[in-house]
């Protein structure tokens, strides 16, 4: 990225702009044209993985944007699919998403998930490489508990700078957040609207018309209040893409941020997770 002065978060040597444009669930030209879009618009970082479907897509609508690539922050996610047991597997992944995004490296790339099926013994010594390398200027997690970033954290002789989860109002993370921010990891935050369980809850609408603004706003600034968190909101539809940018400017006050945190609880999940996903930090 260039010398801007990004609204960022930074972790090792990570500079990571705050609000991303997720993009789960989003397919074909909607997809190409949301992209676009976003970064034509401001947007300076884009998230997607292999797991979604779209590296394609995503980089065409990069392509189509025509914003250097050096102004924006690009992430992806493999698969454990794509590393069982053989961490060159893991290394023609990387190479694949690169050949689909249309670039020669991203700025970040992320395990997706833990697996007992995959030792990272081998795959986090293989995403090390791939920093080496060039083909990704920082690496990461996803989906991982306390338990998996100690086991990581021991084979990596690189930053892990992010372990991106599901994080809202309505979901506990503090125990996660705290060792998260002990260890110099950012939280990046996807799913931050609940599934858009923010938009029904009385607390936030009373807070948003409070500050004359959505409900979906009101979520990413609070979240976006700590310093070591970073929110990647998903949206298909090019209508929403400046109100999640307009949330960087809203700004909550300490009673109202306490309001907000108040609303988790043990069972706020909202996303299906698979079969392998890891026994979740209290």
């Amino acid at each position: 990225m260039s010398s801007k002065n990004y609204n960022i978060r930074t972790a090792g040597q990570a500079n990571i702009p705050v609000l991303g444009l997720g993009t789960w669930q989003s397919t074909g030209q909607d997809c190409i044209d949301v992209v676009s879009q976003g970064l034509k618009m401001g947007y300076e970082h884009i998230d997607t993985a292999q797991a979604y479907g779209n590296e394609k897509e995503v980089g065409a609508g990069i392509k189509q944007s025509g914003v250097a690539r050096d102004k924006f922050f690009l992430t992806t996610k493999i698969f454990p699919d794509d590393m069982k047991f053989e961490p060159e597997k893991l290394v023609a992944a990387a190479k694949r998403s690169l050949e689909d995004l249309g670039t020669d490296y991203v700025d970040l790339l992320l395990l997706h998930w833990p697996d007992d099926r995959v030792p990272l013994s081998e795959t986090i010594p293989a995403l090390c490489e791939l920093q080496k390398q060039g083909l990704t200027r920082h690496i990461g997690v996803s989906n991982f508990n306390i338990a998996n970033i100690i086991e990581a954290k021991k084979y990596a002789d690189v930053p892990i700078v992010v372990n991106q989860v599901e994080f809202h109002p309505f979901i506990k993370q503090n125990t996660l957040q705290t060792f998260l921010n002990n260890h110099h990891i950012l939280l990046e935050a996807y799913s931050p609207l609940a599934r858009g369980d923010v938009f029904d809850n009385e607390i936030i609408k009373e807070i948003a018309d409070k500050h004359n603004v959505t409900p979906a706003q009101i979520s990413l600034a609070w979240i976006l209040s700590d310093k070591h968190r970073v929110a990647i909101p998903k949206t298909s539809n090019p209508d929403h893409l400046q109100g999640n940018l307009d949330a960087m400017k809203v700004q909550l006050s300490a009673d109202e941020l306490e309001k907000i945190g108040k609303l988790a609880s043990s069972d706020g999940r909202k996303i299906e997770h698979p079969d392998y996903s890891p026994v979740w930090d209290d």
